[in-house]
This record gives structure tokens, C-alpha cells and sequence, in this order.
């Protein structure tokens, strides 16, 4: 491989999926207590079929608001991108699926969540900046332990 013309390239960024729900509207708006807010974040991949460049990757951004039993809201949000990838050796394509498309992903995501929450008659929820690198070392060493 020629990794002087490599390629990394964003072709396109897009939602493909989103909800939210409030099931507990409009008494969630006369609760005092602060919610307990989890969210969760998981990326996949794939090769679009027809175009041996393309990679296509998802970033899944659930983020579940409860006090107690009370749901005040659930939102899942996949982002998702088309990446062009040309003579990119090997060993570096998992670090750019893992780390790069998911960091360039995530601020879109995050919007995406803050729009939805505000849209949904609550403040609006602004995520942390995530560290995929970082998640990724952690999901390598884990992959090692349980190999081993």
C-alpha cells in the first residue's frame, strides 16, 4: 500500500435514527427532583456495499433522565458518517473507526440530544465531551483480558 496517497476523507454526516420519549409528561414537569441522568455510547461499522471505500460508522448515543421509578425522558440517537478510505494500511484502520470517526461523530450527536431535550419542554442536556481514545485503550486492555 502506498501510504503516501492515503485517503481519510468525510463524505457524509447524517441521523439515521432518533427518538425520545417522555412517558411521564406533563407530570415530569412538576417534579422537584433532579433526575439521575445515564448515558450510554456504543459505535459501529460497516463497508457500504457497492463502494470498496466507503466505511460507514454509527455512533449510538442513549441517554435515559429518571428519579426513582419516573422516567422523564429517553433519547437514542444514531449518528452516523460515511468515510472514505483509501490506501490506509491495516493497522490503522481499527484507530481511525474507533477513535477519529466516532470523535468527529459525537459534537453532531450531542447537538442532536441537546435539540431533542429542549424540544421536549426540558432544559437542554449538554454532554460531556467524550474521550473515545481513551475508551478505545480501555476496550483493548479489556479485549486482552479476556483473551488471555
Amino acid at each position: 500500500m502506498d501510504e503516501q496517497n492515503a485517503v481519510f476523507m468525510i463524505e457524509r454526516l447524517y441521523i439515521k435514527d432518533a427518538s425520545f420519549e417522555s412517558p411521564n409528561a406533563p407530570q415530569s414537569f412538576l417534579m422537584s427532583e433532579a433526575p439521575t441522568v445515564d448515558v450510554g455510547l456504543n459505535t459501529a461499522t460497516a463497508p457500504v456495499e457497492g463502494a470498496d471505500d466507503l466505511m460507514e460508522v454509527v455512533l449510538t448515543v442513549t441517554v435515559n433522565a429518571k428519579s426513582g421509578e419516573h422516567t422523564y425522558f429517553a433519547i437514542e440517537v444514531q449518528q452516523a458518517g460515511l468515510f472514505r478510505m483509501q490506501h490506509i494500511p491495516d493497522e490503522h484502520l481499527p484507530v481511525l473507526l474507533g477513535v477519529h470517526c466516532p470523535t468527529i461523530l459525537f459534537p453532531y450527536a450531542r447537538e442532536a440530544v441537546a435539540d431533542m431535550v429542549g424540544r421536549g419542554g426540558f432544559q437542554p442536556l449538554h454532554l460531556h465531551p467524550v474521550n473515545f481514545e481513551a475508551l478505545y485503550q480501555q476496550a483493548q486492555t479489556e479485549q486482552q483480558h479476556m483473551t488471555q
